[in-house]
């Protein structure tokens, strides 16, 4: 090979390396249209999680084309003890489980959540240990593995309650909802503390590397909590709990059980507080459902005002703490003429034998509904053939919780608001950004599943097995403002996050603010991105947008 053959061959290696160097290094231009990232986490903060998507309860229903028949109403009227003693009812309800976990772990897997608030059966003291001494590990085992292989962590609900704990201790009034059987129908502090104490190393010895958080109990503020007019007992639990879970796990995170909503808890929890309460927890939970009910009044100010007190609260004793929002959600009815409760033909999805609701065409403009909503003081005919689903209305007193929740029974007694998936969509951008400006620091949505499972509330994917566009925008909000450092109101409905040396506008009314001009970039509730002159920009109230400078 001659000189001139050589030279000729390395110029040509140098051309082709810059522009290959060119195509690399060159930032390429913004597309019109860009694809969100799936991951709802960022820095291993996750913004959002599920609530119960592994709900025990769901697989206490007969499984389509088994035969076997519901093993609810078995477990409502005899409790957990005497229904364990039933082998045979034990092992279908595992088996039912067993494949509701199959299905729910791929449903959970194609999220893009990463944290899973149990149901709170699996860390029912009574359930773990039904006989003092004996443990049975195996149904928490199930949901602790499940949640593992779909790559979540857990927040364990501890249920501090176990049958032969309280022999002594009398059934709480009217509180036999679904949930309650589980711990049979008893409620109230610990009878020997040593016990709950060596129970509660136990689990977290067991489970530490799966759970993110525990949470002590669920709505003990509530009258069905058994400590409503005890804040004292509740904060010595708390105090304890919290001592036993960090000497087992030093690196443990802990929560209060969820406080309510209602304004009549709010004296619970001051009293709480002045009481030395807040020291004994990591975050300060609370629960917001009052946007389930479909004749509650959306409205973000009272969601704002209720963030506000807790926050207040807190800076007068002892100082704030992030929040966390266990139970949140939203009820949007299904776009699909299926009643709900009700499953698709050839649905393998676990059912719960939960009474049909009829459609609105099938309804009669000039009568209620079949089932009415619990607390229309009305006792409609599935209230009186059902006497646990609404008490207060058929002449009973209700569980303290979610109207129309009361038999632990989603959906039970009550109709899915009426929104469209826009709609529905729209406030949850509302709703979490305003949470994530007022300190929340971890949203679980209540609950995942399909419209045609009867979970039903959030119901994440359509009859079509499509996300459900709130689900979009959830994945949205966390590739823009996670691991965000810094929050700032600008106005109502005007949000301005920090991320990095990044700023991201959460916007969805007024006039654009001053400082966003010239060329920025706009993304949408669908996670549709482009570029466009900011004087372009016309706010819109159902049409919430991101802005990037």
């Amino acid at each position: 090979m001659n000189k001139l053959t050589i030279s000729i061959i390395i110029l040509m290696l140098v051309f082709i390396g810059g522009i290959g160097a060119y195509f690399i290094f060159q930032k390429p231009s913004l597309p019109q249209s860009l694809t969100p990232p799936v991951a709802i986490t960022a820095n291993q903060k996750p913004l959002f999680g599920t609530m119960v998507a592994f709900n025990i309860n769901d697989a206490l229903a007969s499984v389509p084309g088994t035969g076997i028949p519901s093993m609810l109403d078995v477990l409502q009227q005899k409790g957990w003890t005497e229904f364990r003693k039933d082998d045979l009812a034990y092992q279908n309800l595992l088996n039912n489980l067993k494949k509701l976990i199959q299905n729910r772990t791929k449903l959970v897997k194609t999220t893009g959540f990463s944290i899973d608030r149990g149901s709170f059966s699996y860390f029912t003291w009574n359930v773990i240990e039904p006989q003092k001494g004996r443990f049975d590990w195996e149904l928490t085992d199930l949901y602790a593995q499940a949640a593992s292989d779909a790559g979540i962590k857990i927040s364990a609900v501890i249920q501090s309650f176990a049958s032969w704990d309280q022999k002594n201790t009398s059934p709480l009034a009217n509180c036999n909802a679904l949930d309650f059987a589980y711990y049979d129908y008893k409620a109230g502090p610990p009878n020997d503390l040593a016990e709950y104490e060596f129970f509660l190393t136990k689990i977290v010895e067991r489970y530490k590397d799966k759970v993110a958080v525990w949470e002590i109990g669920n709505e003990y503020d509530g009258q069905c909590g058994g400590y409503q007019n005890n804040p004292q007992e509740y904060v010595a639990l708390l105090k304890t709990s919290y001592e036993i879970i960090k000497k087992a796990d030093p690196q443990a995170k802990v929560l209060n059980g969820g406080a309510l909503e209602f304004n009549e808890a709010r004296s619970f929890w001051q009293q709480f507080f002045a009481l030395g309460g807040g020291q004994y927890t990591d975050y300060f939970n609370l629960h917001y459902n009052i946007e389930r009910s479909p004749d509650a009044k959306l409205n973000p100010a009272t969601f704002q005002e209720y963030l506000t007190f807790f926050n207040n609260l807190m800076e007068k004793n002892g100082g704030k703490k992030p929040l966390y929002l266990t139970e949140f959600g939203i009820y949007s009815g299904s776009p699909s003429t299926q009643p709900v409760g009700q499953p698709a033909q050839g649905s393998d999805q676990v059912q719960t034998n939960l009474p049909t609701q009829p459609t609105p065409s099938e309804q009669s403009s000039n009568q209620p509904p079949l089932n009415g909503k619990c607390g229309d003081n009305i006792c409609d005919d599935f209230e009186k053939n059902n006497p646990n689903a609404c008490p207060q209305d058929c002449g009973g007193s209700a569980p303290s919780g979610n109207p129309g929740q009361s038999s632990g029974q989603p959906n039970q007694g009550q109709t899915l608001r009426n929104l469209s998936e826009s709609e529905q969509a729209a406030l949850y951008f509302k709703y979490s950004i305003l949470a994530f400006a007022n300190g929340v620091h971890t949203i679980f949505i209540d609950l995942i599943g399909s419209d045609n499972d009867t979970i039903g509330s959030s119901m994440a994917f359509n009859t079509d097995g499509q996300p459900r566009l709130f689900l979009t925008i959830l994945k949205t909000i966390a590739s823009k403002i996670g691991g965000f450092s810094e929050v700032k109101k600008i106005a109502d409905s005007q949000y301005k996050f920090t991320i990095g040396d990044k700023t991201v506008y959460t916007l969805w009314s007024g006039t654009l603010p001053n400082e966003i001009s010239g060329r920025v970039k706009l993304t949408d509730m669908k996670g549709q991105e482009r570029l466009m002159n900011a004087t372009e920009i016309k706010l819109k109230t159902d049409q919430p947008v991101f802005i990037e400078l």
